[in-house]
Order: structure tokens, then sequence, then C-alpha cells
């Protein structure tokens, strides 16, 4: 785990500095390709330039935060983005509300709770309270293994940069299609999405440290089992959000402020985009097992088809069938294949496991091991 963290916090420093380069080189093409206005670009770019200044303390704070989770202590890991989310509100407050320093007040309300998050996980890590252990050696850069963390970390790369992407398509097609009007009930839907997305996020890093642990100990059979009551709990708790779009959108969309003529279309356009939601649980908790037992392919693979190549060529294409209705089909068809896709893996996957276990040498299980340790100290 030490060589694990070392190349991990000296890839996130090169890759984060480089990301600010970037950003702050490329900044008016990037601000013009999400389509800020000359009226608001003023308050975009300052705000931009703060935070793009100290992304670095971003990335730094995942590295904190995943290494104190896969240590066994998950509720600390939580804390050091908590401690920044909660100190992000609170300058809120103060810088715009109180001090009134608007966009840049929020901007550097952001930054010092990162910075925060940031300190407080290096005190996790630095004070023994993870099962890391800082010595000299740990910063030696490995590029085997190196590449062993990028290659696993690249189909959330995949999906985060996949997000970005399909929004512009989105809002591209929306907009030729139902103009602005459509375009709002885009952004409602994303904001519904992100309640099913962040639960089904946190089970699936959840479970990471639990499959890791078993995957490394032989003990096929839970790290299956693992999988199974992960999913039942991410797809039940995703059926809520489910039930209640299906049966409450007119709700929905008037606590987003909707006009009637958003009704019109949102009503039908949510119930279409979140018909099959619940799988999404379940297609999540897939990439993220296969990057818990190190085989990250077949991770990128299920991310890299059902967020580019078939939701893009969707959104295009399903318009020219079904209008408007067509672009908020497109993503419950991208995950349908993509659960079908994901099913077919793990099914192989289960098999291949299996077959490993006779092979392995005998466990003593907890009983034994105690008995076998009170024996020898007698």
């Amino acid at each position: 785990m030490n060589a694990s963290f070392g190349n991990a916090l000296i890839l996130v420093v090169i890759f984060e500095l480089v990301l600010t380069a970037i950003l702050l080189i490329f900044a008016n093409p990037i601000l013009k390709i999400f389509g800020v206005t000359e009226t608001s670009y003023p308050y975009a770019f300052e705000y931009y330039r703060i935070v793009a200044l100290v992304c670095l303390f971003q990335g730094l704070t995942q590295v904190f935060c995943d290494f104190v989770r896969v240590s066994g202590k998950p509720v600390m890991g939580m804390c050091v983005t908590g401690i920044g989310a909660v100190t992000n509100i609170i300058l809120d407050a103060v810088f715009v509300a109180v001090m009134g320093w608007g966009v840049t007040g929020a901007a550097w309300a952001t930054v010092i709770g990162q910075i925060f998050s940031t300190l407080f996980g290096m005190y996790l890590v630095w004070n023994g309270h993870t099962r890391v252990e800082i010595k000299k050696e740990t910063f030696h850069f490995n590029f085997k293994l190196s590449k062993e963390i990028v290659f696993c970390g690249f189909a959330f790369w995949i999906a985060q940069m996949a997000m970005g992407l399909i929004s512009l398509v989105y809002n591209g097609q929306l907009g030729k299609y139902g103009g602005d009007t459509a375009i709002s009930v885009y952004a409602v839907v994303a904001s519904i999405m992100t309640f099913v997305i962040m639960p089904a996020s946190g089970i699936s890093q959840g479970i990471q440290p639990i499959v890791g642990n078993n995957f490394g100990a032989g003990n096929y059979k839970r790290v299956m089992a693992t999988l199974y009551q992960a999913s039942a709990f991410s797809v039940g708790i995703t059926c809520i959000v489910w039930l209640i779009v299906m049966f409450f959108p007119e709700y929905i969309l008037l606590a987003f402020g909707a006009t009637e003529e958003m009704l019109k279309v949102g009503v039908v356009g949510l119930r279409n985009n979140f018909c099959i939601t619940p799988i999404l649980g379940f297609v999540m908790l897939v990439t993220t097992f296969f990057q818990s037992i190190a085989k990250p392919i077949p991770s990128i693979v299920i991310t890299f088809l059902r967020q580019i190549l078939l939701l893009i060529p969707f959104i295009y294409l399903f318009p020219l069938l079904w209008g408007i209705n067509g672009i908020f089909i497109a993503q419950p068809v991208s995950d349908a294949l993509a659960l079908l896709l994901s099913v077919i893996l793990v099914v192989r996957e289960k098999r291949h496991l299996y077959k490993m276990l006779p092979a392995l040498p005998h466990r003593k299980n907890d009983a034994q091991l105690a008995t076998a340790a009170k024996l020898e100290n007698v």
C-alpha cells in the first residue's frame, strides 16, 4: 500500500499541475466551448481562473480520501471531503452575503474548502491513522505500478470526461428540437440524476476495499456475495428515485419553477429518461467491481460503450424517428445495452473465479486460526 500511495500522490501532482497549465493557457476557448456568453464571461473567467490555479488540492483530497477509506475507515474518509464541503458552504455565506465579494468570494470559498480537505487528509495519513507508512521509499517512482494505477482509473476518467461531452451534445440537440424549454428540462433531468448517481457511486466506492481484500485473499465467494448484496442495496435505493419520477414528474418540474411549456415537454421527457433507471445502480457497481479486482478493461469497455459509443449516436439518431422524445430515450436504451454487457461479463468472471477455488490451498477459518494462536501461547 505504501508504494501505491506514493506513486498515486506523484501522479496526481503531475497531472493536476499539467491540467492547471492547460486550463489557464486555453481559458478562452474552453469557456466558449461550454457556452459562456459575452455578458457572463467576466464572472465566469474570474471564477474559472481562481479555481484552476489550485485544482491540485482537489486531486490531493481524492487521493487522501481513498487511502483513508481503503484503510477500513470509511467514516473518516467521508470526513475528509465533508470538511471541505461544510467549509465551502460557510465561507460562501460569509464571502458572498456578508462581505459582498460575489463570484470571487464563491471561488475562494471553494478553494479554501478544498485546501481544508487536503490538510485534514494529509494529517490522517502522516499521523498513522491509515495503513500507509510514510517513509523515504514510499515516494520512489515505480513506472510499472504507476501504469497499473492509471489503467485501473481509466474507466472513471472516461466517465468524467464523457459527462462534459454529453452535456454539450444534449444541449445542442435539445436546442435544435425543443429550444430553451427543452434545455431547461434537461437541466432538471441532470439535477435529479445526481440523486441516482451519488448513492450508487457511494456504494460502489464502499465495496472497493471489501472486494479488493477478499480477492487478494482468494475468498472469491465473498467477492461475488459482496457484489450481489451491494447490487440489491444500490438498485433498491435507486428505485426510490425512480418511483418518485414515474409517479410525480409534474411536482418535480414545478419544484424547479417549470412553466406550462416546460411541463408539456418535461413530464414525458422525465418518464422516458428515467424509465429503467434502477439498473444504473448495478451497472455502476460492475465497473467498480472489475477495477477492484485489478481487471480494468471490462470497466473501460462498459463505460466507453455506455457513455460515448452508444449514447452519443443515439442522441443524434433517435430524434429522427421520435422527435424530441427520442433524445430522452437515448440514455435508457444505452443503459439497457450496458446492463446486458455487464451481466455477461460478471457471469463470465464468476465462472472464472469459481474454477480457481479448487486450486487454492486449504484456508483455515477464523475459529481455527484463533485456536492455533492459543495453542502456540501455551
